[in-house]
């Protein structure tokens, strides 16, 4: 997690959006990530709370971090962070905020996917 530059963020609109769609294929990873995903890219600033998405979708790592280290793999990482499609920080309170990364944001937008 964190800022750092990684193969998400190097990667193209199009190589993000075919390593979407590749997951998306594959039983089982598929709803609960792809709703995360989403909830992420409709949430104001595509920014959520950690809590917040672990309130609706469990401990992140379990599920939406396996479709992103899947994603990521796509993209040729080797051993990627469980969450590689977001970026973390922290607000003024101390609680951990979730973004969407703008490469991911980017290939969701120039690839129109329908949900």
């Amino acid at each position: 997690m964190g800022t750092q530059q990684t193969i998400v963020d190097a990667s193209s609109p199009d190589q993000i959006a075919k390593a979407i769609v590749t997951v998306n294929q594959a039983l089982g990873l598929r709803q609960i990530g792809l709703d995360a995903l989403w909830k992420l890219y409709y949430a104001p600033d595509h920014t959520m709370t950690r809590a917040e998405l672990e309130i609706r979708f469990g401990l992140l790592e379990d599920h939406f971090g396996l479709y992103c280290r899947r994603v990521a793999e796509e993209l040729g990482a080797n051993d990627p962070d469980a969450l590689a499609l977001v970026n973390s920080s922290q607000d003024e309170h101390g609680i951990v905020v979730l973004t969407l990364k703008p490469s991911v944001v980017t290939a969701i937008k120039s690839h129109a996917f329908s949900k």
